[in-house]
């Protein structure tokens, strides 16, 4: 049996700020994985600690194993300390710590079993910002092709950033797109069921409970549909996609200290991400050598093959190192860096022709996406 390796990456600022790569690899050796940032803007920042795991083809590739209960402290040049508090499973946040430009940081992690790991300093450098965030739509296909459920039709993204000195022409970019949608789990299929030489019966099966409805059942084959109680509970969410790969500068792109129209995205036009408009953030940031190397191995290898890190045996990658002797060995990152934000909204009006209404997904909207949440964001 082919056995995986699965670990999760995430681009964290906040909780909500989650950009997931999949690591697989034909062989599997125990990891710690570590994934952190510190910038000059306000946090809580996070610092996520996991395991790899072996997956079989039937797990779930989005899992990795928490390690909790672990002593987790951010450090900075000036003496500066602070303990991070655990508040989710394998997740450590600061409370008061933010980033200042010019200090130097690096965090220790100590498990519960003892190893103690730690990142190697990382200096907080200014960052310069981008401008003229716009759109163009793209028709790659007939308007209404696969019932626009999907499609291939989309906008394109595309930026001007400036390059600081301090940047040396390394420039780290992060997206996350937001949409609204819309699902209906009371309408569970109905199920027909005949029992020759009797007519075909009808079985509704009982709805999601967060739906509100609820089903009246004098006998198994003679069911009603009975509702609505009750609000539904989960028929409205909002979905969060992010950048599927690393997206880091090109110097063959860069000129006198700037990059023009470069191409940051890519956004579906579909009945569904277009139910209402889709919003989407992006970050710019200034990362270190070693971190630059770090994403830069990430997108060769995502480009090459399935596998993001050519292990066996897995090797400390990026800048998070042992320092206990036969520890797991380590992989992932702990950054620094200024960063810039902006946003931009695209309407269902932007599409140049009309969209259909959203299908009918007959089941809880927190089912119908892999990242997606009954909360409304705070920008919506």
């Amino acid at each position: 049996m082919k056995i995986f390796l699965s670990i999760a990456f995430a681009f964290s600022i906040t909780d909500s700020c989650i950009t997931p790569y999949d690591i697989t690899n034909s062989k599997f050796q125990e990891t710690v994985v570590v994934e952190g940032l510190i910038t000059d803007q306000p946090g809580p920042y996070v610092v996520k600690i996991s395991k790899a795991k072996p997956v079989t083809a039937t797990d779930q590739f989005d899992k990795p194993i928490p390690v909790s209960d672990a002593s987790v402290i951010i450090h900075d040049d000036e003496g500066n300390i602070e303990t991070l508090t655990e508040n989710s499973s394998g997740n450590y946040y600061t409370s008061v710590f933010q980033g200042v430009i010019g200090r130097t940081y690096s965090i220790t992690i100590t498990t519960k079993e003892g190893s103690v790991y730690q990142s190697s300093p990382e200096k907080l450098l200014p960052v310069g910002d981008f401008t003229n965030l716009r759109y163009e739509f793209v028709q790659n296909e007939s308007t209404d092709a696969n019932m626009q459920i999907t499609s291939t039709n989309g906008f394109t993204i595309f930026l001007d950033s400036e390059v600081l000195p301090e940047q040396e022409e390394r420039v780290w970019w992060r997206w996350t797109g937001t949409f609204e949608i819309l699902t209906y789990p009371h309408r569970r299929l109905k199920l027909y069921i005949s029992r020759p030489p009797m007519e075909p019966q009808v079985f509704i099966p009982d709805p999601a409970p967060c739906s509100g409805y609820t089903v009246d059942k004098p006998d198994l084959l003679s069911t009603k549909l009975v509702g609505p109680l009750a609000d539904c509970q989960c028929c409205t969410c909002w979905v969060t996609q992010y950048n599927s790969r690393p997206l880091i500068s090109d110097l063959k792109f860069i000129s006198n200290g700037k990059i023009n129209k470069l191409n940051i995205a890519f956004i579906e036009a579909n009945r569904r991400t277009f139910y209402d408009k889709y919003y989407l953030e992006i970050e710019q940031l200034n990362p270190s050598e070693v971190i630059y190397n770090f994403w830069k191995n990430v997108k060769i290898q995502k480009g090459n093959s399935s596998n993001l890190f050519q292990i066996p045996p897995p090797k400390a990658v990026g800048n998070i190192f042992s320092t206990t002797p036969n520890s797991i060995p380590a992989i992932g990152y702990f950054a620094a860096s200024a960063l810039k934000k902006h946003s931009i909204v695209i309407t269902r009006e932007d599409v140049p022709y009309r969209l259909r209404l959203i299908d009918t997904l007959s089941y809880s909207c927190v089912e119908a996406y892999k990242y997606s949440s009954t909360k409304k964001p705070s920008f919506w």
